[in-house]
């Protein structure tokens, strides 16, 4: 089972519940899926409970391993939440948004972890835009 499968899967906030009892089928990874719904339904909750940003319970099973098994650096190796904009008052160069992310998945901002990250923006291409701003 590669994809992500969600079971009985709540989320949402210390005082107010945004999911309750989602059930999802396979999603096959490597298929493009789009989450769509209004403002507020809890299209963001979700994404977030995944990368272990929100209180959540059931099961959400990745290549059918239970993320919600895992600690924080683990799961980040496998989800990752990129907002679609920063807070007001963050601002951070493309470089620092990466060491943010390696930090997060339990990686060491050291010279060998420097080197991956600039071997990740040469395969990208996009070695030209580490200095600037997201």
């Amino acid at each position: 089972m590669r994809g992500l499968m969600l079971r009985s899967f709540s989320a949402g906030y210390s005082t107010q519940p945004v999911i309750a009892d989602l059930n999802v089928p396979l999603l096959p990874r490597g298929k493009i899926t789009i989450l769509l719904g209004p403002n507020g339904c809890g299209k963001s909750t979700l994404l977030r409970s995944l990368a272990g940003l929100n209180n959540a319970d059931g099961e959400a099973l990745l290549d059918g391993e239970d993320l919600m098994s895992l600690s924080f650096a683990e799961r980040a190796q496998k989800v990752v939440f990129l907002p679609q904009s920063l807070p007001q008052g963050v601002h951070l160069h493309v470089l620092e948004s990466i060491i943010v992310v390696l930090r997060a998945s339990g990686g060491r901002d050291n010279a060998q972890g420097r080197a991956q990250i600039l071997a990740i923006l040469e395969q990208l291409g996009i070695t030209h835009l580490a200095l600037q701003y997201l």
